[in-house]
């Protein structure tokens, strides 16, 4: 099984731990291994490529069986792939909240495509990499919340055979999700038992408080347990490697 990244340029630049395959002028970045568990590791990979060349990305937990199914994808979907490279050649995805509609009509004018993300109120803009900077600036003037640039998953996922073509497998997109929420979970009990810890170390806790904490700290720590048992995690499953800033935990 082949843990996909997406559909880039040929020649595919050289990423640590990412292998490629290339049929004419379209390659595949992937890496051997099953679906990912680290959306923070594909979101690195993706982002990396992109700052090499235009790609479009696979989303979370996207496989094929092997590199002749790859080839053969590569090969079937050439013009299909060609054509949506082309469209996002040179811009990034720009990801927007709040404003009126004369905001948001301001914002399209600054950019080449528009698209609502699913289960969200924000909006996603297609706009020339280039002046992101600028479009972040304007979106902030108008008193809406911009965020990016990113790869652009909104405009590729909605429109292209990318996702029907590729299987995007359920359990490893959920257990992936559900890494990086137990993640967070963990980051966020081990600061309050920090805090929890230097109040007890000033007095600031009285005997009740310190049980109260105590029974409460083990509660969670049962409950991320069982979570974790329910989706195969491991403890050093959620210490997530963040690149250049080392690991999470």
């Amino acid at each position: 099984m082949l843990y996909v990244y997406g559909i880039l340029d040929a020649p595919p630049p050289e990423v640590p731990g990412v292998r490629t395959v290339t049929n004419g002028r379209l390659a595949a970045a992937f890496r051997d291994g099953p679906t990912g568990e680290n959306p923070l590791e594909h979101e690195r990979v993706v982002e990396e490529l992109m700052r090499q060349t235009t790609v479009l990305p696979t989303r979370l937990g996207t496989t094929v069986p092997d590199e002749s199914a790859l080839l053969e994808l590569l090969a079937r979907e050439a013009d299909q792939f060609a054509a949506a490279l082309d469209r996002v050649r040179g811009y990034v995805e720009m990801s927007v909240r709040g404003g009126d509609d004369a905001a948001r009509s301001r914002l399209a004018g600054l950019s080449r495509q528009t698209a609502r993300l699913a289960s969200s109120e924000a909006i996603a803009y297609l706009v020339p990499a280039g002046a992101a900077d600028r479009f972040a600036a304007e979106a902030r003037s108008l008193g809406m919340t911009c965020t990016g640039p990113w790869p652009p998953y909104s405009f590729v996922q909605r429109r292209d055979s990318l996702t029907r073509r590729i299987e995007a497998d359920p359990e490893g997109v959920e257990r992936g999700l559900a890494q990086l929420v137990l993640t967070i979970v963990e980051l966020l009990r081990e600061l309050m038992e920090r805090q929890a810890i230097r109040r007890i170390d000033g007095g600031g806790l009285d005997d009740q408080q310190i049980a109260r904490l105590d029974e409460t700290f083990s509660l969670l720590a049962d409950r991320m347990q069982e979570l974790k048992d329910a989706f195969g995690l491991e403890d050093r499953d959620l210490n997530l490697d963040l690149g250049p800033l080392g690991r999470l935990l």
